[in-house]
């Protein structure tokens, strides 16, 4: 652009001017770019709290149905708690994918095993894929490691779980008086004290079926199962248990969002590294056993892949969904006393969980 000058001539900017006002867009731009990219995660966060309000609410929904909260995962290869409560997230379609006849996850097939729910995705968290690929079969039942349509065993993947319980030793009245470590995964997983531990699905109580898939070597449906735990089990308070929570990146991406053999439940306190350190990095393709704890070797590679656990894409906070429902930010500097209290459904604990002051009631 031209400015008139005197005697009517028309002066052209100089390039000195040119620069200075292309520096004062930069400077501009500059100082303009956070606030959008923090009003775009604001709004990726909210967008977070959604989903898990929505998770909240279907957990009530199936409690008031089945006047029970949904168990993390019913058995081994069986569906986790994100399948049972898709019927109150207006997902019926994916629900009724799953045919307890056929078996277990690995029998269902690869449309079941690989639906895509958007609400079990966090909107911050950077996934390269919703589908991806899993360890090898774990539940006993002779399946292949590779799945029918080839390649290792896929699934989608979900960027939250449910908290297990604490990491105190639980008292098991069949091993006498002696502290047992919580077992989320073996013969005493219903000892798990928090909220929605899975059934005691035992074999010889007559809960498995054979499976109609070919071979059936192995009792691999569900014929009946019943959860533990109901809203009046939670003494501690429903606003101060946890129900579910974020996890890492490399997490999410190491196990399928309905198989029950991904770690559909998650412990946490002070007796394991609580949170992720590297919660947005994705998880290390040669390790087969999943990601590794912070401060761990095994699989450890270099820090250019994630470690695991609870662990969010937001700065400094981690999102949780409580037992009445509501979202809670927990601080990542929280005290891990404070999480031991807030895992448990009826530990009995006293605690702030802005500050600490907690009077923990661990089995120790």
């Amino acid at each position: 652009m031209a400015t008139k000058g005197t005697g009517g001539h028309r002066r052209a900017f100089t390039l000195v001017e040119l620069l200075v006002v292309i520096a004062i867009i930069g400077i501009l731009v500059a100082l303009l770019l956070p606030a959008i990219q923090a009003a775009r995660e604001a709004a990726r966060r909210a967008q977070c709290m959604n989903n898990f309000k929505q998770i909240g609410l279907a957990a009530h929904g199936f409690h008031d149905a089945r006047k029970r909260l949904p168990p993390f995962r019913i058995a081994d290869g069986q569906p986790t708690w994100l399948m049972l409560i898709l019927d109150y997230m207006e997902e019926s379609q994916i629900k009724n994918l799953w045919d307890y006849n056929a078996g277990c996850y690995y029998d269902q097939n690869f449309k079941t095993r690989t639906a895509v729910v958007a609400t079990l995705l966090c909107p911050s968290q950077q996934h390269d894929s919703t589908i991806a690929n899993g360890s090898n079969p774990a539940d006993g039942h002779s399946h292949p490691n590779v799945q029918p349509e080839g390649g290792p065993w896929q699934g989608s993947i979900s960027d939250y779980r449910a908290v297990a319980g604490s990491t105190c030793p639980t008292f098991i009245t069949e091993l006498g008086t002696t502290p047992h470590p919580l077992d989320i995964t073996g013969k005493f997983a219903h000892y798990a004290d928090g909220a929605i531990p899975q059934p005691n699905s035992d074999p010889n109580r007559g809960y498995f079926v054979k499976s109609t898939v070919p071979p059936a070597l192995n009792d691999r449906g569900i014929k009946s199962w019943k959860a533990r735990t109901g809203l009046k089990d939670i003494i501690d308070g429903t606003s101060k248990t946890f129900l579910g929570g974020e996890v890492s990146r490399a997490t999410a991406e190491s196990g399928h969002a309905f198989n029950g053999d991904h770690n559909p439940g998650v412990q946490i306190g002070q007796r394991i590294w609580t949170f992720a350190e590297r919660p947005t990095l994705p998880p290390n393709p040669d390790c087969p056993t999943g990601p590794p704890r912070p401060g761990q070797s095994d699989c450890q590679g270099t820090k250019d892949f994630g470690d695991s656990g609870f662990g969010s894409a937001h700065s400094g906070v981690i999102e949780f969904v409580m037992c009445d429902g509501s979202v809670r930010a927990i601080s990542v500097s929280i005290d891990d006393l404070v999480l031991d209290a807030m895992a448990t459904r009826a530990g009995g604990e006293t605690f702030d969980a802005e500050g600490g002051n907690v009077t923990p009631n661990c089995h120790l």
